[in-house]
């Protein structure tokens, strides 16, 4: 055995070579059965191997062993990180740094954690930390900028930014988040460039994106112009605010969306070809499109978010209603609401969405869609306002949520929401929408143009911009915005107060 094969083994791992570090601590035998370095290392080399379930194992022994060695900490949160089990990262990076405070790779990754799960304040404080315990800003410029643009240090954001343009600028990761801050501040044009290098940086399945063998439209020509779909709903009925203007220049869209949209589509766009289509997150083989079969011939195509950097140059389409319901629907959900809940004389009919769904067309999606949610349990407030009846606009996928708000007294329309043409007829019996920032905002406040009160979270979407009270893309919607991340009480006691007071003023007029 060797005289020091502990020694030899972080020799052999500093060299690359994890198979001889292996080697050198399985020989050493049960002398280093608890020895935290040797775990450690023994560890360390079986990330190589893929052993991810014994490489957690001996760095936990590691860390328990030896409970005040914060390396010990740091590289059990390291393994579980690998595991995706972040809470627990979380709080084994936390315990480094309360023993080492400026622990470098602590700092650095609890950092990008707190970013990843919505606590960007706490992450731009960690990474400030960082750098004045000597860490290195060059490689961590894009994490700089990410934190700056989400806390709101824009100045900051556009300087790191420039940094990490200028030591990395073929990154299509640098050009996509820049967009962020860039259409965050209303500069359309150059925002919209850099919002094109999604496709590079996810691809067509981490976007659910089919690849369609069409030339890519250049935004003016006429002919047959495929728009498919990409990302979210909501994104699509935004963008689709360009479609009406591309049918009044002679241009015929067909557009491949949703099935959840088909019919609302088809009746909004009579100009327009509407087909139905499936495509799938996270995967290169998108299914077959059978519309392919029966719609034509086709001139070109752009997914529907590239609308943005076709069409929308100078910004937003003037504001005005674009999306409609089905004629038809209006009546039957209008006795449907009267049987659920009749008219009552001097009460308003609000229609509220609470919770956003959690999709994974990127990474952070099902993160994102929790945050931009309210709990249920948080709405007790809405509870005493007066002369309002309350509808649920939530679907199937998120009506069991109504269960965590029960002193809320509302009807619940999911068992008839079967797509958002049903959605938008019974929009048209609603005095008021209420809702977070998912479909629902853009369906009401922006295609149908109806009163509507958006609740966002601190760190929201570059759309909605910075501490407005208005929308720039629907600037009849009034915002109430969070003024610390995660705490949705103040933004619900606002709402609750500006009902009671219209409720009064209605009454008194």
């Amino acid at each position: 055995m060797s005289a020091d094969p502990v020694a030899e083994a972080l020799a052999a791992l500093a060299q690359g070579s994890a198979a001889q570090a292996l080697a050198l601590l399985r020989g050493a035998g049960a002398a280093i059965a608890d020895h935290p370095l040797a775990l450690q290392a023994w560890s360390v080399a079986l990330e190589g191997e893929n052993e991810t379930a014994a490489s957690l194992a001996l760095a936990e022994r590691a860390a328990r062993i030896a409970p005040s060695d914060a390396q010990a900490h740091f590289n059990w949160a390291v393994q579980l990180q690998a595991m995706n089990d972040l809470p627990a990262a979380m709080a084994r990076y936390a315990q480094a740094l309360r023993l080492i405070p400026d622990h470098l790779g602590a700092l650095n990754n609890l950092s990008d954690l707190y970013r990843r799960n919505g606590r960007s304040a706490e992450g731009y404080a960690l990474m400030q930390r960082f750098l004045a315990s000597g860490g290195a800003s060059a490689g961590q410029e894009i994490r700089l900028a990410k934190l700056a643009l989400d806390t709101h240090r824009l100045e900051e954001a556009e300087r790191w930014f420039s940094a990490a343009a200028k030591a990395d600028p073929a990154n299509p990761l640098i050009a996509f988040e820049h967009a962020m801050l860039l259409l965050l501040r209303e500069d359309w044009a150059r925002g919209w460039a850099g919002y094109e290098a999604r496709s590079a940086l996810y691809g067509p399945g981490g976007l659910a994106m089919a690849n369609y063998p069409l030339p890519a439209w250049d935004g003016r020509s006429p002919g047959h112009v495929l728009i498919h779909r990409e990302q979210g709903l909501g994104d699509t009925m935004m963008f689709a605010a360009a479609i009406p203007d591309m049918i009044a220049e002679g241009i015929t869209p067909h557009i491949a969306q949703a099935p959840s949209l088909y019919r609302l589509f088809a009746e909004s766009f009579p100009g327009a070809h509407v087909w139905s289509s499936i495509t799938v997150i996270g995967v290169d083989q998108q299914p077959e499109q059978p519309f392919l079969r029966v719609c034509g011939p086709l001139d070109a195509q752009a997914p529907v978010c590239s609308l943005g950097a076709l069409r929308m140059g100078g910004g937003p389409p003037p504001p005005r209603p674009y999306l409609r319901a089905p004629a038809h629907e209006i009546p039957l959900w209008k006795e449907r609401m009267e049987a659920l809940a009749p008219r009552l004389v001097g009460k308003r009919r609000v229609g509220l969405c609470f919770a956003a769904r959690r999709p994974a067309v990127q990474a952070n999606g099902a993160v994102n869609g929790e945050l931009k949610s309210i709990p249920g349990a948080s709405l007790n407030q809405l509870a005493n306002v007066p002369h309002t009846q309350w509808f649920s606009l939530h679907d199937s996928s998120t009506a069991p949520l109504l269960a965590d708000g029960p002193s809320l007294d509302i009807v619940d329309l999911s068992p008839w929401i079967t797509d958002f043409a049903d959605t938008a007829a019974a929009i048209a019996h609603l005095d008021l929408v209420i809702t977070v920032d998912t479909a629902i905002a853009h369906l009401a406040g922006g295609g149908l143009g109806a009163p509507t009160w958006l609740l966002l979270r601190r760190n929201a979407d570059w759309r909605w911009g910075v501490d407005r009270e208005d929308a720039v893309w629907y600037p009849q919607m009034r915002v109430f915005r969070q003024t610390t991340d995660g705490d949705w009480a103040p933004v619900v006691a606002a709402v609750a107060r500006a009902l009671s007071w219209s409720s009064g003023r209605r009454r008194s007029s």
